[in-house]
């Protein structure tokens, strides 16, 4: 490799990135400076990467099209540049690691040291929030005093959070650590997935446990090609025939059901629905109702949600108040699917698109086949959309993309191991 100024900045885009666990974990834990440590920390991530993008002339489409939905800001109502930074961070981070591994631009080697210091400190928040389960940890630790919590059988029960902010961001660490030991030995794998389930269980987020329960089934049906792999129950093909069979089934149920839903109360959600989302969705589905083609077309502002729910919360459709006319908190969509159109629109789901597409491009190329590959491909993508997706708007979150970036470096590095195959992009 030749140290030149561009590596120089390229380690430095790696060193920053592969602490990305640790910073979030400091971002609460420590009182800011004069800002969070994690804001100052994706800060300068950010700067590296749209540096790294702007200095590449087969990337720059991608600040072109940062640059385009900045102007397209300047004509809606509300949006918010932190948010906008916040929003375009993940995709400029997992372009950039994808040229570096596919135009190999840095050493191999080099770049799986990085990518075993980032899941190394993955498994901190985890083990956290693990002890603090078995109250070998405080829930709270000096600036970390935010708690979540759960309320099962009626009984009032504090959720570990292995001192992050908020369990989501475990939820997608549990979610993508999990999905890592894909590339990992079988025995291995096998029995770090049941780990996982059990420490999912113990954070009381039952989406992410289905998750996790999930994530470790197909990895034993679809992506295991070991040992365990000749004990499947089911072949792949009654697999998707009865998957098929279940869907012909639940759709229409669904539909029936939604049906129903509406003429009782005029939404599709009923307010309890998945402790409270239905209400939260019931707002934003309001807000939609009145959105123009433009809003459509670009959303209504990177970063609005929360003004949208505080301008459409009504006792109609948010039940806190009908007992008082105080509107105390905002939320976000609560669904990663709902954010990414109320952000930004039919343009961004195309945006999302692209951005899948170009992984999908590089690893369809890799070995032990283009099918085994796709399978973990959509497994990557949609167990996370399907599960915890649903609950929480995920692509919001920086430690998502930071993942799909090392995952992809240890994809490529387990599916080319000789270096043979050409990656380098047209």
């Amino acid at each position: 490799m030749i140290f030149d100024r561009e590596n120089f900045i390229r380690i430095i885009f790696l060193e920053l990135l592969s602490v990305t666990p640790l910073l979030i974990i400091l971002g609460n834990v420590v009182p800011p400076f004069p800002i969070k440590i994690h804001f100052i920390g994706f800060g300068l991530t950010f700067l590296v990467a749209l540096y790294l993008i702007l200095i590449n002339p087969t990337k720059k489409w991608i600040a072109y099209f940062g640059l385009l939905f900045l102007i397209v800001q300047l004509f809606l109502d509300q949006w918010h540049i932190k948010d906008l930074i916040d929003f375009f961070f993940g995709p400029f981070v997992l372009v950039i690691a994808i040229d570096l591994v596919a135009n190999k631009r840095i050493p191999m080697s080099l770049m799986l040291k990085y990518e075993k210091r980032y899941f190394t400190l993955m498994w901190l928040p985890i083990l956290i929030a693990v002890f603090q389960y078995f109250h070998l940890l405080p829930l709270t630790f000096w600036n970390a005093t935010y708690v979540n919590s759960a309320i099962i059988d009626g009984v009032y029960y504090p959720r570990p959070n292995g001192f992050l902010y908020h369990g989501a961001e475990l939820s997608v660490i549990l979610c993508f650590t999990s999905f890592q030991l894909f590339f990992k030995k079988e025995q291995q794998a096998f029995w770090l997935l049941l780990f996982l389930i059990l420490a999912s269980l113990l954070t009381y987020f039952k989406a992410v446990s289905g998750c996790i329960i999930l994530i470790f089934g197909f990895y034993i049906t679809f992506v295991n090609r070991g040992s365990l792999s000749q004990f499947r129950i089911l072949d792949r093909k009654r697999i998707f025939a009865y998957g098929s069979l279940l869907v012909a089934v639940i759709v229409p149920f669904l539909f029936y059901y939604f049906k129903s839903v509406y003429e009782k109360t005029g939404y599709f959600f009923l307010p309890q629905l998945l402790t409270g989302r239905g209400s939260i969705w019931n707002v934003y589905m309001d807000s939609i109702k009145e959105f123009s083609f433009w809003n459509y077309l670009f959303g209504k502002g990177i970063g609005s949600p929360f003004e949208l729910f505080q301008t459409y919360a009504s006792p109609k459709n948010w039940w806190p108040l009908t007992v008082s006319d105080h509107l105390k908190d905002t939320y976000d969509p609560h669904n990663a699917v709902l954010s990414i159109f109320l952000n930004t629109g039919f343009l961004g789901f195309v945006f999302m698109f692209v951005i899948y597409k170009i992984i999908y491009t590089q690893v369809s190329k890799l070995a032990p086949s283009a099918a085994w590959n796709r399978m973990v491909f959509w497994g990557l993508l949609l167990i996370p959309l399907f599960t915890i997706g649903i609950t929480i708007p995920i692509y919001e979150m920086a430690i998502l993309w930071t993942s799909l970036a090392f995952i992809f470096i240890r994809w490529n590095a387990y599916g080319n191991p000789s270096g043979s195959i050409n990656l380098s992009e047209k």
